[in-house]
């Protein structure tokens, strides 16, 4: 089969998976590298089935996360770990679980909590001193403002 037969057959492929709802509405697709793997094609040409999907309007790309089902995603807000960790931590400081003068949790904690690396703990508390939720003190932790 020609490549370009390939690419529609991948693309025809992926598609009845969204239709049938087998990929629902947000959910993210598999790299481009296991899907190459899964239908023995090269990344070109699973490249240009996803491409073919994306014209359609079926997918879409997420810059840093891949490609996923175009509709509403179950959780709109949160996305990324960084933003879960930022949003649940908003949602213990709105129901009074924290106060002004103690620490928040240590990044040790929040890294073991959610079993993500430092740096996302260390973005989510830089989402939150955005947003003028909290204050880091160096070597002393993150405060409530």
């Amino acid at each position: 089969m020609n490549p370009r037969g390939t690419s529609r057959r991948i693309a025809g492929e992926l598609r009845e998976r969204v239709v049938s709802g087998r990929l629902a509405s947000g959910a993210f697709l598999p790299s481009e590298g296991m899907l190459s793997e899964e239908f023995g094609a090269s990344r070109g040409t699973v490249r240009s089935a996803l491409a073919i999907l994306t014209g359609e309007g079926l997918i879409e790309s997420v810059r840093g996360r891949g490609r996923r089902v175009v509709g509403e995603p179950q959780v709109i807000e949160g996305s990324n770990a960084y933003e879960k960790i930022a949003l649940d931590l908003k949602a213990r400081v709105a129901e009074g679980e924290f106060s002004a003068d103690e620490p928040l949790p240590s990044e040790a904690e929040l890294v073991a909590a959610y079993g993500v690396s430092r740096n996302t703990v260390r973005r989510a508390y830089r989402s939150l001193t955005e947003d003028g939720i909290v204050f880091v003190r160096q070597g002393a932790g993150a405060f409530l403002r």
